[in-house]
């Protein structure tokens, strides 16, 4: 007998528009909305530097708040965010709200006030992502799932690296116009989350035997979960510090003519200029690189309740980290990024996917997992601009690698916790 034998959804070609499923709308809302954050993140410190003459410890403040408050936006919404009928009617409301707060930053000068409307803007998309991971997350079968994970993620990857590559010419021509560029994606985004039906009326349900044969699959991503979670934790420290606080690292090489592309004595003078749009270079690749890491774990199974990947990207990451205290070559910047990039895809990934597991508590996880990922942008942006304050900024990049050494084994004791807590 099935758990949710009332329902009667209709044939699924019955919601498609526009010659895309609901599934692949969801993404493309995932791409736009990404590509409208990103370039948010993107310009933001350009904007304090140029416009406001301010430095990366604004910067840093900036994004450390905006982080408390995603943080705390999706650990609260976690409580009450999965009685909605539509829970896609939560990112109606985050989307609107983003659209709103950023669409005023470029018309003020005052750091209290900008700073208000970016970190307001940011707490009110923790309204957004958690309901699109919990949308497809409500297909029942664990292979299709992942899929439509993968799809999601893989949108909004690209559309984290479609939009600041745009974005950062944009501002070099005028700085208003990626706040045009932003609210024209986050409209866009509105139109379609408009046209996604509920989740229950989409999906199928499982039976109570389909149920029975994933219960060992779930027990085991159960046990996962916060160790997966501590990673996202961990992977977003570096994303975190590098969208805050590397902008003016890399910045300062350029108005000094120091970036070369590997060791050259010599300094191109075109790459040695608009530091906007050199950012824009590592913000993409690392986009890519976690795109590529969701499409492959999407269309894989061997990477499940595998902590042996886990620990070997978190090393390489913080070895990545490491070489961007050092180093002046643009090259490396990028392979530094992609490994960054590669590490959120695996960590982010793995959080998703072991959250989605009990359909009662997919929603709220979703929130907790945005929570973290907030909590971990906040550690990154504020930890680093404060060292940075007072050892200057290359020191917390070359104290990463003990930082993930420790995280990897407190990872470690959660798997054992969360396993003897089962037996």
């Amino acid at each position: 007998m099935s758990h949710c034998a009332d329902r009667n959804p209709a044939s699924p070609s019955d919601w498609n528009r526009w010659g895309m499923t609901p599934p692949q709308r969801v993404a493309l809302v995932a791409f736009l909305f990404s590509g409208a954050v990103n370039s948010a993140l993107l310009v933001m410190p350009f904007f304090l530097f140029n416009q406001m003459n301010q430095g990366a410890t604004l910067s840093g403040i900036f994004i450390g708040l905006a982080s408390l408050g995603y943080t705390l936006a999706s650990l609260f919404s976690s409580r009450f965010v999965a009685r909605a009928r539509h829970g896609l009617n939560w990112s109606l409301f985050g989307v609107t709200g983003f659209l709103i707060f950023l669409g005023a930053m470029p018309a003020f000068r005052t750091p209290f006030l900008c700073g208000f409307f970016f970190v307001a803007a940011f707490t009110f998309s923790a309204f957004a992502w958690p309901a699109y991971h919990s949308w497809v997350g409500a297909e029942p079968f664990p292979e299709a799932r992942a899929r439509h994970m993968s799809l999601v993620n893989v949108a909004w990857s690209t559309g984290g690296a479609a939009g600041p590559l745009l974005a950062g010419p944009f501002y070099e021509i005028d700085f208003r116009f990626p706040y045009l560029f932003i609210a024209g994606l986050c409209l866009l985004s509105l139109v379609l989350i408009a046209s996604v039906p509920p989740e229950k009326s989409y999906f199928v349900c499982l039976s109570s035997d389909s149920t029975q044969s994933r219960r060992a699959h779930d027990r085991a991503s159960e046990s996962f979960l916060y160790s997966a979670w501590c990673a996202t934790f961990a992977a977003h420290i570096t994303v975190g510090s590098t969208r805050a606080v590397f902008p003016k690292q890399l910045d300062e090489l350029i108005s000094t003519g120091q970036l070369r592309y590997l060791w050259e004595s010599h300094a191109s003078a075109w790459l040695n200029s608009a530091s906007a749009s050199r950012f824009s270079w590592l913000a993409v690749i690392m986009g890519l690189a976690t795109g590529l890491t969701f499409f492959i774990m999407g269309r894989s199974v061997w990477w499940h309740h595998r902590f042996s990947m886990l620990v070997v990207i978190q090393l390489f990451t913080g070895a990545a980290m490491w070489s961007l205290g050092y180093t002046h070559s643009i090259i490396v910047m990028l392979i530094a990024f992609s490994a960054i990039g590669m590490n959120l895809g695996v960590a982010f990934f793995s959080s998703v996917f072991y959250g989605m597991a009990n359909p009662t508590t997919k929603h709220g996880r979703a929130a907790i997992n945005e929570g973290v990922v907030g909590l971990g942008g906040m550690t990154g942006s504020l930890g680093f601009a404060a060292v940075g304050i007072y050892a200057g900024l290359n020191l917390p990049f070359r104290l990463m690698p003990l930082v993930m050494i420790a995280i990897i084994l407190l990872q470690w004791c959660l798997i054992r916790w969360r396993r003897s807590g089962e037996a």
